[in-house]
């Protein structure tokens, strides 16, 4: 089993490995791996993390099988976050955060999860499932739809 100390040091590393890499340009339907910033919920504390935002329908979201990560929570607490290194010219870029569910998020899921490189053993459904089988987990899943402040 993990330790906390070493899932943080695998995180830090993430990051790092990010903001190493050049920035791949957002394509419908593909995950990009981004540096994603969130105010803390109890320290008001820039939180960062990596994790791939993907374009659909020309929107980008934000995806999580689960709703008790830290991530999600500070998140749904600050109803904002920034991307690193996410503007035109290089810049990061503030967008607002809402919380999704049903058919919108279903169909997020469904596009973003075969291409995520990865199943999460918290998901509660086969990376695979349809947008029908997806729609009645979308209360327990967090998908954030982003729009440009």
């Amino acid at each position: 089993m993990t330790s906390e100390a070493d899932w943080r040091e695998m995180a830090a590393r993430a990051i790092e490995d990010i903001r190493a890499a050049p920035v791949q340009p957002y394509r419908e339907g593909v995950p990009a791996r981004r540096v994603v910033r969130v105010d803390g919920r109890r320290t008001g504390r820039p939180r960062p993390f990596g994790i791939n935002v993907t374009r659909v329908g020309g929107r980008l979201y934000l995806c999580s099988s689960i709703r008790r990560r830290d991530w999600v929570r500070n998140l749904l607490a600050a109803g904002r976050c920034t991307i690193e290194r996410d503007g035109p010219d290089g810049t990061d870029t503030d967008y607002s955060a809402v919380l999704v569910e049903g058919t919108e998020a279903a169909e997020v899921l469904a596009t973003y999860l075969p291409q995520a490189g990865f199943e999460d053993p918290e998901l509660p459904f086969a990376v695979d499932a349809s947008i029908a089988e997806i729609a009645p987990h979308t209360t327990t899943t967090a998908v954030f739809r982003l729009a440009p402040r």
